[in-house]
């Protein structure tokens, strides 16, 4: 996995305001949401808005096209190392 300096921003921006959503629905702190993921969840999760922010989508199309994206992962996505981006996440919440 790419280390917290090569992260795409605007994947991960998608991430952190699906992740921030999904905590308000669940009436549950965004760490705590990110805290319950797996990797294999998180790495997926992150294929997806890499793959969707790089075709150019964005707003509800972002979320709609990297959650499309993370149900077809590869395996070698969802074995990626997710410690850098779940570092950055959890930074990001605080």
């Amino acid at each position: 996995m790419a280390s917290t300096l090569e992260l795409p921003e605007a994947a991960l921006t998608g991430l952190r305001d699906y992740l921030l959503t999904i905590a308000a629905d669940e009436d549950k702190a965004p760490l705590e949401e990110l805290d319950g993921l797996s990797d294999t969840v998180l790495a997926a999760y992150w294929h997806g808005y890499v793959e969707a922010s790089k075709a150019g989508r964005t707003g509800q199309e972002l979320h709609a096209t990297a959650f499309g994206k993370a149900l077809a992962a590869p395996l070698v996505a969802v074995c990626a190392e997710t410690g850098a981006l779940r570092t950055t996440l959890a930074q990001s919440f605080r």
